[in-house]
């Protein structure tokens, strides 16, 4: 089953974490498949704080536990022994049997992190051989070589852009002319939206005339709160079945839009 890499070609923000812990949150939560969240960032939490309070994290000390996560996997893959089912093992369940977030890197480790970065497509691939899905989401910071490995190497991108004028501009021009996107198969958000704005949409699609099935993942700043809070389960729990026409209800109508389009092209089937 696919690895799917969450993707912008900009270096500010434009909600691509969020996105990917939302989209993997929900698939988790509303099919029967086992996935993998990780990310390849040097010594951001950003990610693994969706889930757990981050003062939580630092009092138990487990971003210095070398024996976890993707530092833990670095050691294997520089001795040849990283197996899929070692991956599973150094994750951290956060949905039993569902979802898996495999903790980052310590930035202190600079020769771990070069061979993440030399790595990272063949350690995704080992995760494919034991999850449904693999979700990945990827650092604007990485060396372009291993960006472009990476996306090469999966099935899916979500390439991800917000309602900026100038990075609306650039961004399908972007996406038709990199050679590795151009014929890979895409998935296109426009994250933090707001329908209000002169840039929804509709506008977009008119303005830059792509015919690209395009999906969002509205501003909510409950769902924003809920990442830096540690408390993303509790909130999706509480609003799953929440009207789509209510604030909370609509988020999460909307990004199940795009847990609904992976399970379609991964053709997956709850059994």
């Amino acid at each position: 089953m696919p690895r799917i890499v969450f993707w912008s070609p900009y270096d500010s923000m434009t909600g691509s974490t969020h996105a990917a812990v939302a989209v993997s949150t929900l698939m988790g939560m509303t099919h029967k498949v086992t996935s993998l969240l990780m990310q390849a960032n040097a010594n951001s939490r950003k990610m693994e704080s969706c889930f757990t309070p981050y003062e939580e994290l630092k009092q138990s000390k487990v971003f210095e536990n070398s024996s976890i996560g993707i530092n833990a996997l670095i050691r294997l893959i520089t001795s040849n022994k990283l197996t899929s089912d070692s991956i599973q093992n150094y994750a951290k369940p956060v949905l039993k049997e569902r979802l898996d977030v495999l903790y980052g890197m310590n930035s202190e480790d600079t020769d771990g992190y070069n061979n993440l970065i030399n790595n990272l497509p063949y350690m995704t691939r080992k995760a494919d051989e034991i999850y449904d899905l693999v979700f990945v989401d990827m650092p604007k910071s990485l060396e372009p070589k291993c960006i472009q490995d990476t996306l090469a190497d999966a099935e899916i991108v979500v390439c991800v852009v917000n309602q900026d004028a100038v990075k609306l501009s650039d961004f399908f021009d972007i996406l038709a002319t990199n050679e590795v996107l151009k014929d890979k198969t895409k998935i296109i958000v426009v994250a933090d939206y707001e329908q209000d704005s002169k840039f929804n949409l509709f506008n977009i699609k008119m303005k830059y005339k792509t015919k690209e099935q395009m999906f969002v993942i509205p501003h909510n700043y409950m769902f924003a709160d809920a990442c830096n809070s540690g408390m993303v389960l509790d909130f999706m729990y509480r609003n799953l079945n929440a009207d789509p026409k209510d604030y909370n209800g609509n988020f999460i109508f909307q990004t199940l839009n795009i847990v609904n389009e992976i399970v379609n092209i991964a053709k997956i089937k709850d059994n």
